[in-house]
C-alpha cells in the first residue's frame, strides 16, 4: 500500500494477534467491534503489501478503502479495558470500562466493578 495515509504494514506477530482476534470473533469471544475491525484491516493491509496489489486500480484500490475505513472504525467505537486486582485475603475485584464513540465524536464510558469471593452479610434475614 502505497498512499502516505495508509497504516504501516503489521509485524508478523501484530498479523498472529489480528488473526487471533479475528477467530475469537467468529468463535463469539470477542466483541468489541472497534479491535475486530482493526485486526480486519491490518489483514487486509498485509494481503495487499505481500500480493503486490496496486492500490490505484482494480481490486488493490478497493482493498485499500476497505482497509482504510476499518482503520478509522477501529479509532472511532467501541473499547474495552478490564482490571483485576487481588487483596491480601483472596478477594478479586474486577473493574470494566466500556467507552464508545458514535460517529458524531461524542464519547460515553460505562465502568461496571465486580467483587468476587466476598460473600454478602446478612442482618435479620436481609443480605446485601
Amino acid at each position: 500500500m502505497d498512499s502516505s495515509n495508509d497504516q504501516p504494514v503489521p509485524s508478523n506477530s501484530e498479523l498472529m494477534a489480528s488473526a487471533k482476534v479475528m477467530s475469537d470473533a467468529v468463535a463469539g469471544k470477542e466483541t468489541d467491534p472497534g479491535k475486530i475491525a482493526g485486526a480486519a484491516a491490518d489483514i487486509l493491509d498485509a494481503a495487499a503489501n505481500y500480493g503486490k496489489l496496486d492500490d490505484k486500480q482494480g481490486l488493490g484500490m478497493y482493498m485499500d478503502q476497505t482497509a482504510d475505513y476499518l482503520h478509522k472504525y477501529e479509532t472511532t467505537h467501541t473499547t474495552t479495558t478490564t482490571k483485576t486486582d487481588t487483596d491480601t485475603s483472596g478477594n478479586q475485584t474486577t473493574e470494566t470500562t466500556t467507552t464508545k464513540t458514535d460517529t458524531s465524536g461524542h464519547k460515553t464510558t460505562e465502568t461496571t466493578t465486580s467483587k468476587d469471593g466476598i460473600a454478602p452479610s446478612c442482618d435479620d434475614d436481609k443480605c446485601t
